[in-house]
């Protein structure tokens, strides 16, 4: 069974500023300060980090759950949250599967350790040596597991938006997740993707019908702080891209530096130039 409990709020505050990086914190903190603060007057009772701070802060977690009792008022939300995410032709094409039962957690550790084998037999050399002390799962760890599915039928046959692009649907429910792992993020709460698995074992483990298909294993709950930078940068597995290493202006591979550098005319750029003919 998940447990839930009162929300602890000064615990919560605690922890909430442990995750504030110094860099983040003093390019975030105006913004704290004042339009944040507006919003909370005009919306209520609101998650205490602003938007981007969430978004920089957010990360995938593995070793970090402290195995604590979610307070039910926060899972609400947090659902709440990834059910309010935008869905080609308001299909909401989402499901939640909340997994608590402890067996099925573990059914599904065993297959993931599995499958991280099969891929580790893949590497050689350093890459094998890194591979090796990277957590990939926080399954048994985490207080709750969420399985996120696809249900394509759902609004079928006509799916407004979906007749050109068949995958618009997936991409809705990615959204979700994202609302999701933002709002937990917000609420001092913590979330892994678990990707190691094969979705037909996962189908069957959970009974999912043969028409629906799971697109995450999201390992949630609260959390003993966040990494300032995230594990596989922590470990030397990839490195970060710049954002202008992936900006591209009007055509692929020509460069939008200049588009953002400061003093650019960027407000003429942005206006609407273009006349339907």
């Amino acid at each position: 069974m998940v447990s839930v409990a009162r929300e602890d709020s000064e615990t919560r505050e605690k922890l909430q500023s442990n995750f504030v990086s110094t860099e983040w914190a003093g390019r975030a903190g105006a913004g704290r300060a004042g339009a944040g603060r507006a919003g909370a007057e005009r919306h209520g009772d609101v998650p205490s980090l602003l938007f981007y701070e969430a978004v920089n802060l957010r990360r995938d977690v593995r070793g970090q759950f402290s195995g604590a009792p979610i307070p039910s008022e926060v899972l609400v939300r947090m659902l709440g949250a990834a059910h309010a995410a935008p869905s080609v032709g308001l299909s909401q094409p989402w499901d939640f599967v909340l997994i608590g039962d402890p067996d099925v957690r573990r059914a599904f550790y065993h297959h993931v350790q599995q499958e991280r084998q099969m891929f580790a037999d893949t590497l050689e050399g350093a890459q094998a040596d890194r591979f090796a002390q990277i957590k990939i799962d926080g399954i048994l760890e985490s207080t709750l597991s969420v399985v996120v599915t696809y249900d394509p039928a759902r609004g079928a046959p006509h799916v407004l938006g979906r007749h050109a692009i068949a995958d618009a649907g997936l991409y809705s429910v990615c959204l979700a997740i994202e609302n999701l792992w933002l709002a937990a993020t917000a609420e001092g709460m913590g979330v892994g993707w678990v990707s190691f698995y094969r979705e037909q074992y996962l189908s069957e483990l959970i009974g999912l019908p043969e028409t629906v298909r799971p697109v995450a294993w999201l390992c949630v709950g609260p959390i003993t702080h966040l990494e300032p930078v995230p594990d596989l940068e922590r470990h030397g597995w990839r490195a970060r891209l710049p954002l202008t290493a992936v900006l591209h202006l009007d055509t692929w591979g020509n460069s939008a530096a200049t588009f953002l550098a400061p003093g650019s005319d960027r407000g003429g750029l942005l206006r609407p130039q273009v006349d339907a003919q």
